[in-house]
């Protein structure tokens, strides 16, 4: 959520004036102050998600300073101190929607907050769906859906065929993101002699999750062939190199590596949940497999490798596709139509 704030910040503020607004001391002021960026970034003290004193009167001076029309909202908790910050200015609240939410937000308090909220923004048909079930909605509330977008350059297939395969993982190490069950699938090409790399790109996040991921890569006997690489900044050098983007998550909002390896050629493999099924439906070519079955996982990834040329041409299609859906042309075409 962090990076993705940050990076649309920089894309509307190629046709706006911008501020970035977060919490002091938090990971996206760190990301600010690490990037050169042409837009101010203001941050503000506070303490309590349930409702925040320091939050509420930072908000309001904010708010005298720069009088903004537009406020765009990434979050969920800090919403109950917005409504009271906002009250008395004419603005044009947007809430951005990037993971599944599972509690509903229906009693009294919730209806109150959320019927300030002018316009819903999910990134998926899946997360559309998940917001209007769980959020409540109003009289005048608007949903629409806008996909996110990313910088391209030069998309398409990685050349070569007599060397070791080449399989990717990219997503925060933790429960949920598939490592373990990826691994599990790579077990059958390794008892196949098939020659691979997997290469795992993420922080690790879940200490018992990770431990669990390298006991499962040690007791297969795969150490030479899996690689934790934890956080790398060069994720798009991988992409570009690999043949496959194996990616069992359990559910995603909308994927941006997944896209990126789309784009660069890879063959995707992914489970039959949330967001997946969606890419199918555009037109991309990929593979999705019973939601949690990791034996249908290892069998597909068999089958991608036996026949890894015919897949790989298969999966060309996808480079045109990703620019026309994820082109930052689009994304801001999109963001016009809801902001004032």
């Amino acid at each position: 959520m962090e990076h993705d704030a940050v990076k649309l910040a920089v894309k509307l503020n190629k046709n706006a004036d911008v501020v970035l607004v977060c919490k002091r001391n938090s990971f996206i002021e760190s990301l600010y102050k690490e990037g050169r960026y042409s837009f101010p970034c203001v941050s503000i003290a506070f303490a309590s998600r349930v409702f925040s004193l320091s939050m509420f009167f930072g908000v309001r001076s904010f708010l005298r300073q720069y009088a903004p029309a537009n406020v765009i909202f990434f979050g969920a908790s800090e919403l109950k101190t917005l409504y009271f910050a906002f009250l008395g200015f004419d603005l044009n609240l947007l809430v951005r929607h990037g993971t599944t939410k599972s509690r509903p937000k229906t009693d009294w308090f919730h209806r109150l907050i959320y019927s300030r909220v002018n316009c819903h923004i999910a990134l998926s048909k899946h997360l559309l769906g998940n917001v209007r079930k769980i959020v409540p909605p109003s009289k005048t509330v608007e949903y629409r859906i806008i996909c996110p977008s990313f910088e391209m350059a030069g998309g398409g297939m990685s050349s070569g065929d007599d060397r070791v395969i080449s399989i990717v993982h990219v997503g925060r190490v933790a429960d949920g993101k598939g490592q373990i069950d990826a691994v599990y699938a790579c077990r059958k090409l390794h008892e196949k002699a098939m020659d691979f790399s997997f290469d795992v790109l993420g922080g690790f996040e879940g200490l018992n999750y990770v431990s669990s991921l390298k006991n499962e890569i040690s007791t297969n006997d795969l150490a030479e062939q899996v690689h934790l690489h934890g956080h790398v900044t060069n994720v798009e050098d991988y992409l570009r190199s690999a043949d496959i983007f194996l990616f069992p998550s359990a559910g995603e909002g909308m994927p941006n590596a997944f896209i990126e390896a789309m784009y660069f050629g890879a063959v995707c493999i992914a489970y039959d949940n949330t967001v997946f099924p969606e890419f199918l439906e555009m037109g991309f070519y990929l593979h999705i497999v019973d939601n949690l079955d990791k034996d249908a996982l290892a069998k597909k990834l068999v089958d991608v490798v036996e026949n890894l040329h015919v897949e790989k041409e298969a999966s060309i299609v996808n480079v045109a596709l990703v620019e026309k859906y994820f082109s930052q042309q689009r994304e801001l075409a999109d963001w016009d139509i809801v902001l004032r």
